[in-house]
């Protein structure tokens, strides 16, 4: 397994880029050229058949999301012409975050244009939140620190593309709130030009996931990117993801069996221990398998579960982990019969149920069945070692290489000019007054200190030939060292003090210069300049 040794850059404005950014386009086009090749058969359809149909869908569905939502994706194309130009992918869930990972969709939108192809956002719709509400940094006494802002009441592990707003008021004044909190700390945020955009979404979606998603859309608009959209829940009811997911359902326990060994290769490697990291293996119950995606029913109190999967004979039956109705029977024959099973998956939708991708399986099919070339954060990137592995032993293939792309920027927060040096420079002083307090004290006035220095020069002048020598000499020192602290009581407390201090500023300087703080915190027109020249891709044309 490749480890690629992924950092956030340390430096305010800094861009990580792995590999390097000129090597990019040659790396589309030498992953263009493997998949335009490969030779892989999906329940009786060649991958680059499947390649070729699931771009076609993707393309007109994710023109036409742009299109019912007020959004120009420019005019009309040939769907067929439109899948054979390079295309760039990238996706995250519809959450606010913070630059660094926002950059993903300008260093797309530049590769694309500089390929002559086209840009694809994925809404990874499928996960859970976070939570309700984002940290904004908050000066009190004197110092920063987060204080969480709730954009909405909390729902529990509700996936994004069912968690609609509970609390339109908590919704609509959250600006406000926070603009409070920064108490004009910050120049013309982002959130003023970004909430009432996703305030009067809210008249359309009920989704707080897709508000924002829009909302981010419509500002990228502004700024000159014009990537395509699509949420996961879309392309996970596209003919070519069901002839995907068919396949992989159908090769369950050969999928499961690769799964398993790289995941145990992988922990091995990395000496992790835990058992759910990087992720959990898949596991069975009795004679059902736990498949690669999840599965649920919408409702307003949705919950995903693993997706259950049981070969008896020519058919494998599915079920919701935690549920004994059995949702389908799909013939696992491929030939003729391989359609039926796609025909069924497509119907489980009208019976409320989705079936939505994992972490390892989103990657896969969009980089295996979809894209040219995957730009990934750090996180996704070493979710996809494993992922490689598990990819290049199911297929049978060298997995298409990606991107990984990440960007520190800052909030522009003044900082304590306090250093962990400083602290270290304190320890060692109280160090000193512990085991050497007569060292820095003036000549003893008193008798009693006297005595007790006199007694010091003597231990230390003393024998030590002997391990009994040894002992009674530091037996000795620790007596007279801890009889002399009255006279250094003073002093340590001062350093105590002190030392709380600076711990306490460098937690808020560790705040204020935190990059994880969410995008729409951030100075608009900064993040605007930023964000215009990635690495050499131009964002504007």
């Amino acid at each position: 397994m490749t480890a690629r040794r992924l950092r956030a850059p340390a430096t305010d404005g800094g861009l990580l880029v792995d590999p390097p950014g000129d090597e990019a386009l040659g790396l589309l086009a030498a992953n263009a050229q493997t998949l335009t090749n490969w030779d892989y058969d999906v329940q009786g359809r060649s991958a680059t058949w499947l390649r070729a149909q699931t771009r076609r869908e993707v393309l007109t569905l994710a023109q036409a999301f742009l299109r019912r939502h007020g959004f120009d994706p420019g005019p009309e194309r040939d769907a067929d012409a439109d899948a054979d130009r390079p295309l760039v992918v990238t996706g995250h869930q519809p959450e606010l975050f913070h630059p660094g990972v926002w950059v993903k969709n300008f260093a797309t939108a530049g590769l694309a244009q500089a390929a002559g192809g086209l840009g694809l956002n994925l809404i990874v719709d499928n996960d859970i939140p976070k939570g309700s509400d984002i940290r904004v940094p908050a000066l009190r006494d004197g110092r920063w620190t987060g204080v969480p802002v709730p954009f909405d009441t909390w729902h529990g592990e509700i996936p994004y593309e069912d968690w609609k707003v509970a609390d339109e008021s908590v919704f609509t004044t959250f600006a406000d709130r926070a603009r409070d909190i920064l108490n004009g700390t910050i120049a013309h945020p982002l959130l003023d030009d970004f909430w009432p955009r996703a305030v009067r979404w809210g008249r359309e979606v009920e989704t707080a996931g897709m508000r924002f998603s829009l909302a981010r859309r419509a500002i990228e608009a502004d700024w000159g990117v014009a990537n395509l959209e699509l949420p996961l829940g879309q392309l996970c009811r596209t003919e070519g993801f069901l002839w995907f997911a068919a396949h992989l359902l159908a090769q369950l326990p050969r999928y499961q069996e690769v799964h398993n060994a790289c995941l145990a290769e992988y922990r091995s490697a990395h000496r992790i221990r835990s058992r759910h990291h990087p992720v959990a293996a898949l596991g069975r119950e009795g004679d059902w398998l736990e498949a690669p995606f999840w599965a649920w029913r919408a409702n307003p109190r949705a919950r995903r579960r693993p997706l259950l999967a049981r070969q008896r004979g020519r058919t494998i039956d599915l079920r919701i982990g935690g549920e004994d109705e059995i949702l389908a029977e799909l013939p696992l024959q491929p030939d003729g019969e391989a359609c039926c099973a796609v025909e069924r998956l497509r119907d489980l939708p009208a019976d409320s149920v989705r079936i939505r991708t994992r972490a390892l399986t989103t990657t896969a099919f969009a980089r295996f069945f979809l894209g040219d070339l995957f730009l990934h954060g750090i996180g996704g990137a070493k979710y996809d070692e494993l992922g490689d592995a598990i990819s290049a032993r199911f297929f049978g293939i060298e997995p298409p290489g990606f991107l990984a792309i990440s960007m520190t920027v800052r909030l522009g927060l003044p900082v304590e000019p306090v250093t962990p040096a400083d602290v270290l420079e304190i320890d060692r002083r109280l160090r000193d007054l512990t085991f050497n307090p007569d060292r820095d004290l003036p000549e003893p006035s008193s008798p009693e200190l006297r005595k007790l220095v006199e007694e010091k020069r003597a231990a230390l002048a003393g024998p030590v030939s002997t391990r009994r020598d040894r002992v009674a000499r530091a037996v000795a020192l620790r007596r007279i060292n801890a009889a002399m602290q009255p006279w250094v009581a003073e002093e340590r407390a001062e350093m105590l003090e002190r030392r709380r201090s600076i711990l306490a500023g460098l937690r808020s300087s560790r705040m204020a210069g935190s990059r994880e703080f969410a995008s729409v915190l951030h100075s608009e027109d900064r993040l605007r300049r930023t964000f215009q020249d990635v690495g050499g891709w131009k964002a504007r044309s």
